[in-house]
């Protein structure tokens, strides 16, 4: 398969990016999915049926459409074209149940999107920098590293900001589960290895 090339079947896609070749099919969501509203980006998210979510750095969209399962109006939006084809495909492949609304995606700078709509719920899932033990990430997580610009703090603390003025409800920022918040959040919901801190919006 050449690079950058996408080959997708009935809820999967194999994509060849970044001199590697990777696999996405419904499973991870499925399993995820089981957990209901009681995982923790579900209830960071304050998932709901209808309620409008922007997963503005969506790369792979794993969690776009987990919370798409679970009933949410998920807009994804992702900067770097090659992994937005990806997404695309993706979205289009998998197989949702039929009660859920269909996600729609964008390529681009997610503020743009903010200038044109408002949404309940705004989500950062930024790139993660190396990991402080020196494990290595997934190959998926490894292709994204490759491609995507990891972006500081500071960065991070400029899109929160925008995004809160956006959002009518809440701004989700997932971090490592011990790294540093970009600003003291309103309240945080614990995973495992991740936490998602949550920010109330002004908008």
């Amino acid at each position: 398969m050449a690079a950058g090339k996408v080959k997708a079947e009935a809820g999967a896609i194999t994509v060849c990016i970044a001199g590697r070749t990777l696999r996405f099919d419904d499973r991870e969501v499925r399993r995820r999915a089981r957990q209901g509203r009681r995982g923790a980006l579900a209830r960071a998210c304050g998932a709901q049926s209808g309620i409008s979510v922007h997963d503005a750095l969506a790369g792979w969209g794993t969690d776009g459409l987990l919370l798409a399962t679970l009933g949410c109006r998920v807009h994804m939006t992702e900067a770097h074209p090659d992994v937005c084809a990806a997404l695309a495909a993706r979205v289009q492949a998998a197989a949702l149940p039929a009660s859920c609304p269909a996600p729609t995606w964008a390529c681009g700078d997610a503020r743009q999107c903010w200038h044109e709509r408002q949404f309940d719920v705004i989500y950062l899932d930024p790139m993660f920098g190396d990991h402080p033990s020196g494990a290595l990430p997934s190959l998926r997580m490894q292709a994204l590293a490759a491609l995507a610009d990891e972006m500081d703090d500071a960065d991070l603390g400029e899109l929160l900001a925008a995004a809160r003025g956006s959002a009518a409800s809440r701004v989700v920022i997932k971090r490592r589960r011990r790294a540093p918040a970009v600003a003291p959040p309103d309240w945080r919901i614990l995973g495992r290895s991740v936490r998602f801190d949550v920010y109330r919006g002004n908008a």
